[in-house]
């Protein structure tokens, strides 16, 4: 079994549950978890708006690589160096799709 695979697979079930209580409105505004950009901390409402905004995302990330951790441990040993980098450009690519998405979202929704 791919131990790079296995440990984003672990890492995309922490990522999904996670995102679970911001989707759900569940977490309040705190020093710690959350979505901390400034237009998030202007107000309990947009804290609410934007987490479940970036939970729903953060969690669809969390699928996606927990469908690159399933492929990875399917494939055989020789390809797991090429698994590695490419599963890399995936979580370092759909991290920053995240972060931006949730950038232009509270921009665009800012009452400014």
């Amino acid at each position: 079994m791919n131990p790079i695979a296995i440990s984003h697979g672990i890492i995309a079930l922490v990522i999904i549950g996670l995102s679970w209580p911001l989707v759900k409105r569940k977490i309040k505004r705190n020093q710690i978890y959350g979505i901390r950009i400034p237009e998030a901390v202007k107000s309990e409402e947009r804290w609410l708006e934007i987490n479940a905004y970036g939970g729903w995302l953060l969690m669809r990330w969390g699928i996606v690589l927990a469908i690159t951790a399933g492929i990875g441990l399917a494939l055989p040993r020789k390809d797991w160096i090429i698994y590695a980098f490419s599963s890399l450009v995936i979580i370092l690519g759909g991290l920053g799709v995240v972060v931006a998405l949730i950038f232009r979202y509270a921009g665009k929704t800012s009452n400014k």
